[in-house]
Order: structure tokens, then C-alpha cells, then sequence
């Protein structure tokens, strides 16, 4: 019995209850990290992206999200979905091919460039920084944050130029 967790339990309160408010306090990053989600739960369930980020939308919303970016993020990735892919595929090391690629990590280099494509108006050095942060709360170690930096400054010089 572990002391205040099966106390909840107990009272049949949900010991995870649903996320309310921002995780990050800053509504685009937000976007970004809901964005993340909803794609790794696309893929991870052969789902419809624009299916799941309808899904999605009563928490994009509670937690204060920039509803505009992640429609953007995940409407374009949706869209380029196989072509994302490809791009993915080309940019990564040779010692780390895709079928060893952690599926969260998939999923961020894949909004990471979906929004790279789409918001050409966002400098990429904000952006790659934004899903570089993002990948710091999603990765197990810090060596999967080096990759994922240097997989966006791959990916970016393919999309930006």
C-alpha cells in the first residue's frame, strides 16, 4: 500500500485525473507539445491525423493551446504524412535508421517539420529551438536531444534552404 496514492484510490478518484491548464505557460508551445501527442497517437494507432486532432480538440483548448498553430502543425502533417516520412527517413544518421527511431521522437521530428513547412513566417531557429525543448520533456536520455538537434538542423536546411 503506497500511502496517499491508494488513499485516492480508494475514494475512487482518478489518480490521473485529465491535465487542466498549460503544461508550459506559453500557448504556441503548447500547440507544439499537443501537436507532438496527437501525431505520435496517430501513428501509433494507424489513425487519421485530422481525425485525431479532432479528437483532441477539448484538450488543445484546456490547455490553453494556440488553436490556430496546432490546426496548421497537424493539418500539414496530416496532409504530407508519407512525404514527412521520406524527409525523415534521408535525414537521419546512418547508425540510427527509422525502425530504431523512438516513436515520440518520429512524431516531433514530424510536426517540427510540418511546421518548418508551413509557417515559413516562424524563423527555423525558433522553431528547431521550440521542439529541441520539447524533445528535453520527451526524451529518455540526453543523447536523444543531440540527435533530435541535429536530425532539425538537417531538416531545415532541406525545407528552408
Amino acid at each position: 500500500m503506497v500511502e496517499g496514492v491508494d488513499d485516492v484510490w480508494q475514494q475512487g478518484e482518478d489518480a490521473f485525473p485529465k491535465l487542466r491548464g498549460s503544461l508550459t505557460g506559453d500557448s504556441r508551445t503548447e500547440a507544439r507539445v499537443c501537436a507532438v501527442q496527437c501525431l505520435f497517437a496517430a501513428r501509433a494507432s494507424n489513425g487519421d491525423v485530422a481525425e485525431t486532432a479532432a479528437d483532441l480538440l477539448e484538450e488543445v483548448k484546456s490547455r490553453k493551446a494556440d488553436k490556430v498553430l496546432f490546426a496548421v502543425i497537424t493539418t500539414e502533417a496530416g496532409e504530407g504524412a508519407v512525404r514527412y516520412q521520406s524527409l525523415i527517413k534521408v535525414q537521419l544518421l546512418e547508425e540510427w535508421p527509422l525502425d530504431r527511431l523512438d516513436p515520440v521522437l518520429y512524431a516531433l521530428l514530424w510536426a517540427a517539420a510540418a511546421e518548418l513547412t508551413s509557417r515559413p513566417d516562424t524563423p527555423a531557429k525558433v522553431v528547431m529551438n521550440e521542439f529541441i525543448n520539447i524533445a528535453k520533456g520527451f526524451a529518455s536520455k540526453p543523447s536523444e536531444v543531440g540527435f533530435v538537434n541535429v536530425v532539425l538542423e538537417r531538416i531545415s536546411g532541406v525545407v528552408r534552404g
